[in-house]
């Protein structure tokens, strides 16, 4: 089959020529709003008009879905209310596993909502409610460039199983929402997952070329009557108490805090988020990996402030990567924010001003960060003053999907002057060739760092589709670029990157199959190659099951120009290495009461060889109980010595209700020798009123002990009064 033939390749069934449509409905004068207990008995869905009329995206592309789906919509003075009847001819097999809020509900059977509130085809709302109960949102920016899952916002949802299917309501505040006060059409999707049967069905655009997440590809929600979200203030006080036991000096340190939180909105377009004494006791802690590169790794922000409309201030083309494991550069990267060499600083005040206008979106993000008094790795005593940290984006929106904008920031996290400098342009349509993707990014960027000055450029061209799949890449950074509040994992080099992924459906027992071709290449600024990779995906399929396997190999070649301390007493030397490894990864359905996903790559390394192995178990015992182990081995034998790593992750969650959680992740790394747990219980009052009891202790393990070192309990409990 010739190029031109498999660009023209398209899904058996074509999109459709016009979106669809659908008329809301208000409540009617003095008629009660409906109760949210996931029973649809109230009279106001007896005589609303459902949406109805979902189609499969998979596994029958286009073709009506298997079951049943309605979803009724009723605007009241405060609220949107949602009914969803989601009806299924076997009721005893429908997978309801997960509860908790923000849920990981890969297993459950569930059901997703996209509300482009602006209608203008690039920034949407997302939630989802699984059959369990488990409630979820999102925030979507760029078309779906950006997808910010950890957003909390303040809305009510519940469901219930029957003998016909699972319900749900759901009541969102039009405070929680941002919108055209004067808009009276909304964009709007909605799309189905019935686990067992590994099928997804939507109301607009069922095809396996666009992603659900395509906000120009929603239908229209129509009749939006005039809102508004009251005086559009949130005052959101909190009190944490927390205290630490350091085991081996027997020194307790305690102490009671509280803070402020104040958000205000101007308009439903523009709003101002200030915190004052900003705490993050209940976040997650972070995964434990040992660096086995030369470059430093990427790590997600976690953080409920730095995460509510971070979508404003993303810049160039995606990045997130798979498991969130970033890009090469990135002008701001909010963790440099209250964080300096792996210790916490005291953030005093963080205010934050969003706005957006019909073509126009500007972000301002300001932060002081008090001193911090620390002992450095040496046990000499060290401090770090107070800064202030700055970072602003505008964006201007182009055409239908398109965008260009501006970023600076100011501030340096570590001490210092630093400045960065940047502009981006992102070209985005979904009508090339008819109905295919493409995308055409750049940007430009310079950085001040000291005394330090230095740019950083980027280009790319990309064909991103279901069947076909194509992208040319090409990066220049500075030697001397460093942005203080971004993230860099290389400087001094040209980057030169591509990828063509073939990947037909045959329509058999068997989904999709692939097989693919990934060359990279850096070279220094002179066009000397410091690293040469080529990843060939030899064979890649995907059954109706859901279960997957793949098989692949990698050549490549390292020029090292200095020598390596892979280990504190192993050490790659000078030299060009060429090598080759394999790989083999096998992952089944996770509709299956345990899944499982392993995989082994294996081969050349340097001038040795290396063994890399992984296994993800998950156990899912019944409707709020989980349980999961993750294993990665590292086995490395070189010239200049051999080591093996291992990182072991447990975690058992319990869910006694969706508003009570309690999460419990236990790590190991035998590079640090530590085991620590970190135990979360999180529980609901009502939305905007939250406790939680945070448990963190830390073992040791060296000289073959098991000896407690650290022992830190934090209760925060927050509380938000909306005006």
């Amino acid at each position: 089959m010739s190029l031109n033939a498999l660009l023209l390749t398209a899904t058996a069934f074509p999109l459709p020529q016009e979106l669809p449509t659908h008329a809301a409905s208000s409540l009617r004068l003095n008629e009660p709003t409906p109760t949210i207990d996931g029973v649809l008995d109230e009279a106001v869905w007896q005589r609303i008009p459902p949406l109805t009329g979902l189609r499969q995206v998979l596994p029958d592309t286009g073709a009506s879905a298997s079951e049943r789906t309605e979803v009724r919509f009723c605007f009241g003075p405060e609220e949107l209310f949602l009914g969803v009847s989601c009806y299924d001819s076997e009721p005893e097999l429908i997978r309801e596993v997960n509860m908790s809020r923000d849920a990981r509900l890969n297993a459950d059977d569930r059901f997703e909502l996209l509300l482009d509130t602006f209608s203008d085809d690039r920034n949407a709302f997302w939630f989802q409610m699984s059959a369990a109960g488990s409630r979820g949102d999102a925030l979507v920016t760029k078309n779906g460039s950006n997808f910010n899952k950890p957003w909390n916002g303040l809305w009510k949802g519940r469901t219930t199983v029957t003998e016909e299917g699972y319900f749900s309501e759901m009541a969102i505040p039009y405070a929680t929402l941002n919108f055209d006060p004067e808009g009276t059409e909304w964009g709007f999707n909605i799309r189905r997952h019935i686990r067992r049967k590994e099928e997804e069905s939507r109301w607009a655009t069922p095809s396996t070329s666009i992603s659900f997440f395509s906000v120009a590809h929603a239908g229209t929600l129509g009749q939006v009557p005039p809102l508004e979200q009251g005086l559009g203030l949130d005052v959101i006080p909190f009190l944490t108490v927390d205290g630490e036991r350091d085991r081996a000096t027997s020194e307790t340190d305690t102490n009671l805090d509280a803070g402020l939180d104040l958000l205000y909105r101007f308009s439903p377009r523009t709003k101002l988020s200030v915190s004052l004494n900003t705490d993050f006791a209940e976040t997650e802690v972070d995964d434990r990996r040992v660096n086995l590169t030369r470059f430093p790794l990427y790590y997600q922000e976690k953080r409920d402030f730095f995460l509510e409309d971070s979508g404003v201030f993303f810049f160039g083309p995606s990045t997130g990567g798979r498991r969130g494991r970033g890009g090469d550069l990135s002008p701001f990267f909010s963790r440099r924010m209250g964080l300096f060499d792996n210790r916490e600083v005291p953030l005093d005040v963080a205010a934050r001003f969003t706005t957006q206008t019909d073509g126009y979106s500007l972000g301002l993000l300001n932060v002081q960060a008090g001193a911090l008094a620390y002992t450095d790795d040496d046990g000499d005593p060290a401090s770090l003053g107070s800064q202030s940290l700055f970072v602003g984006r505008l964006s201007k929106n182009l055409g239908e999907q398109s965008d260009a904008g501006l970023i600076w920031t100011h501030g340096n996290p570590a001490g210092g002057e630093g400045a960065t400098i940047g502009a981006d342009v992102n070209y985005r349509t979904s009508e090339f060739l008819s109905d295919k993707n493409l995308r055409l990014s750049a940007y430009g960027l310079t950085a001040e760092n000291g005394a330090d000055t230095d740019e950083a450029y980027y280009a790319s061209v990309s064909y991103p589709n279901d069947i076909v799949d194509l992208s040319l890449s090409y990066t220049e950074v500075g030697e001397d670029f460093d942005p203080a509040l971004g993230f860099i994992r290389r400087s001094g080099i040209r980057k030169y990157s591509g990828s063509f992924d073939y990947s037909p459906r045959p329509r058999t027992n068997i989904r999709q199959v692939g097989v693919g071709l990934h060359p990279t290449v850096y070279t220094d600024l002179d066009g000397n190659v410091e690293t040469e990779r080529l990843h060939a995906t030899l064979f890649r399929v995907e059954w109706e099951s859901g279960d997957s396997l793949d098989f692949d190999v990698k050549q490549l070649r390292e020029v090292l120009t200095e020598p390596w301390d892979i280990q504190d007493d192993v050490e790659i030397a000078v030299g060009d290495y060429d090598y080759l490894r394999w790989g083999v990864e096998y992952e089944t359905s996770s509709k299956r009461p345990l899944s499982v996903e392993t995989g082994i790559d294996f081969g050349e390394f340097y001038d040795g060889e290396r063994v890399d192995f992984g296994v993800e178990l998950d156990w899912n015992l019944g409707a709020g109980t989980q349980l999961g182990l993750e294993l990665e081995r590292n086995e490395i034998e070189l010239t200049g010595g051999a080591f093996d790593v291992n990182v072991l992750r447990l975690r058992a969650d319990v869910q006694f209700s969706p508003d009570t959680s309690w999460f419990n992740f236990v790590q190991y790394d035998d590079e640090s020798e530590d085991v620590g747990l970190n135990s979360r219980l999180w529980h609901i009052f009502e939305p905007g009123k939250e406790l939680f009891i945070v448990l963190n202790q830390s073992w040791n393990t060296m000289d073959d002990r098991f000896a407690p070192e650290r022992t830190g309990l934090a209760l925060k409990f927050g509380y938000t009064l909306r005006f």
